[in-house]
């Protein structure tokens, strides 16, 4: 096991302060007017919290996201108006894990990743392409075996691409995968997440894929689905101002011999704070270039409180800088001031 120990050159005095609550939101069209750079979530269903069903409990209607399964969704028409960014996103839960190791049992969610596409067309060339999220930040489903750790409900996941990629005169078709061999059933793989809807067919399960989706549009839209609509969307970033953060770490607790996991709690103040997790410092070489990263280390928060309880396994040993990050629902990130630990082992008391 390891511990953490913050260096004396860069002990800082937290305050006790709660962090501050702010919960996740997209504005409806009806108050544009009073918030004119809301973002436009474009989707058949315009309420983003409607997406509940499949993939937080219950029935999962066989809609994993998988190396073998995959799915299309047309988008209905672009709004008019200046945008500046454009992500396109998914709502994803029930993530499995592989078999437990240790004692207490510890569950990783099967390593994997998923990918996400636009096009004009229901056909998605390499350059069209963009890796969603990995399989470590999904909720984990739930077990009536075993207490699980990391379970909770389905989240949407975005990533951000060109502006020019977008059909504004016409049609835009989504598609969602896993090029990840290992996910390949409902039990072995996420689920995309669903709201109710209508008879209208523009949304299609692309089967017996092979890691990426189909070259042919007729296969890609040959298994037509209804009544209920996928959560894949596109949110555009209307042109303004920028929405200010203020992100900072208040506390940090040393690991104990039953809890042997550090406690960094922090505090995030601003707008519509959508996510916040926990980031470590890393040189990256790229042939003989060394270029300072920055990886995230556990799983992302969407609510507060924000306290994080640091997986030491997941780090190297030495010194190293730790920041807590944030991202709002305009995809604006921002960073506490960066904090020195040492990492160094230690046994867990028996």
């Amino acid at each position: 096991m390891i511990s953490m120990h913050l260096q004396t050159s860069s002990r800082k005095t937290f305050n006790n302060q709660a962090a501050l609550l702010v919960a996740p939101f997209f504005l409806s069209a009806a108050v544009f007017a009073a918030a004119p750079d809301a973002p436009a979530f474009v989707a058949q269903i315009p309420n983003p919290n409607d997406y509940n069903l499949f993939a937080n409990a219950g029935w999962d209607g066989n809609w994993y996201v998988g190396y073998d399964n995959g799915w299309v969704k047309k988008l209905p028409p672009l709004p008019s108006g200046h945008y500046a960014h454009a992500y396109i996103g998914a709502k994803l839960g029930r993530m499995k894990t592989l078999p437990p190791v240790g004692r207490p049992p510890e569950f990783k969610p099967i390593p994997g990743e998923i990918w996400i596409s636009l096009s004009s067309t229901a056909t998605w060339k390499t350059s069209q392409r963009w890796k969603l999220t990995t399989t470590e930040d999904i909720p984990l489903d739930a077990s009536s075996e075993y207490a699980l750790e990391n379970v909770g409900e389905s989240e949407w996941f975005w990533t951000e691409i060109p502006m020019e990629a977008l059909n504004f005169s016409g049609d835009n078709f989504m598609a969602l995968w896993s090029t990840t061999p290992d996910l390949v059933s409902v039990s072995s793989a996420p689920v995309l997440a669903a709201a109710w809807g209508g008879k209208d067919l523009d949304s299609w399960v692309m089967k017996s894929i092979k890691g990426e989706p189909p070259a042919n549009p007729a296969v890609s839209v040959a298994s037509g689905v209804s009544y209920f609509q996928p959560a894949m969307a596109l949110k555009l970033i209307r042109e303004g101002n920028p929405h200010p953060m203020h992100v900072r770490v208040l506390d940090w607790q040393n690991g104990k011999p039953d809890h042997l996991k550090p406690v960094i709690t922090g505090s995030v103040e601003g707008e519509s704070v959508e996510r916040v997790w926990l980031e470590f410092k890393s040189n990256v070489r790229t042939g003989d270039v060394v270029q300072p990263q920055w990886t995230q280390v556990g799983r992302s928060l969407w609510k507060p409180p924000y306290a994080f309880s640091l997986d030491q396994g997941r780090l190297p040993q030495g010194k190293i800088l730790l920041r807590l990050s944030a991202v709002n629902m305009w995809e604006e990130n921002a960073y506490s001031d960066p904090f020195e630990i040492e990492v160094s082992p230690i046994h867990a008391q028996k």
